[in-house]
């Protein structure tokens, strides 16, 4: 196996194949020690915008990586270096990490409900440090676990599990309680020139996604249509980016 010096997206390219770890130090990261000494006040924040909407959240898009969508849920702070608003005005202490680390692009609560599973699969991009701060975890291995490569991991209340989302990972929930963490999103450091074009680029893909999620029929047509698709929104998106980078998304996450 070797080492990935470039950008890899799954979307077009093999599967992911490294030697880095699966998982990375806490403690080797500035931005780690600070989101986790600010623990309490995120989980604060969080639980009151979960009891305030009833428990309700957004399902995940993607059906192909849960085994029922309604069991894990999300609600976005800032996705693909886009903030949302509306979510970031009731999470103050949130807010003003992500405006302290501006090379964090994505953010959101996200909730796995008892007994149900993530399949196995492949993040977007190896360009990031996909992060989990445990936010309520009342149970650990075996029954509530996460793994990298066959590398098995707890969430623990106010731990970070950091791993870089290209990686195959999975989890389950077969406990009887809820699993909430903060997770967000970290450009690595020998990508943050391309900060932006990996951005837009994520953005265009999670779109022909949704797309072949609506439209069955999308995903059968040929590759170098969806590649002709994909430019045609990366060319909007890039049209649209400065209007979103001062207002937010367009499509609601609320």
């Amino acid at each position: 196996m070797k080492i990935h010096k470039e950008i890899w997206y799954n979307y077009w390219m093999p599967p992911y194949q490294s030697e880095e770890p699966n998982f990375y130090d806490p403690n080797d990261f500035k931005w780690a020690e600070e989101i986790k000494a600010l623990t309490a006040e995120v989980k604060i924040e969080i639980l009151k915008i979960l009891n305030d909407r009833g428990g309700d959240l957004i399902p995940y898009y993607s059906e192909a990586v849960s085994t029922d969508k309604n069991k894990w849920v999300t609600l976005a702070f800032k996705t693909w270096g886009i903030d949302v608003k509306e979510n970031l005005l009731k999470a103050p202490t949130i807010s003003q990490f992500l405006q302290r680390h501006p090379y964090i692009v994505s953010a959101s609560m996200n909730l796995l409900k008892p007994h149900s599973t993530l399949n196995r699969h492949q993040g977007d991009t190896n360009a990031i440090f996909r992060c989990h701060l445990g936010i309520s975890v009342e149970a650990s291995l075996p029954e509530l676990g996460f793994e990298v490569e066959g590398e098995k991991r707890s969430w623990q209340e106010g731990d970070l599990l950091i791993f870089i989302d290209a990686k195959e990972h999975a989890a389950w929930n077969n406990s009887n309680s809820n699993r909430l963490i903060f997770l967000f999103d970290v450009i690595r450091e020998e990508f943050l020139p391309d900060q932006k074009k990996i951005c837009i680029n994520v953005r265009a893909f999670l779109l022909l996604q949704w797309i072949g999620g609506k439209f069955k029929y999308f995903l059968k047509l040929p590759k170098w249509l969806h590649r002709i698709v994909h430019w045609k929104i990366k060319v909007l998106l890039y049209i649209i980016h400065p209007y979103q980078k001062k207002k937010g998304v367009i499509i609601k996450h609320t």
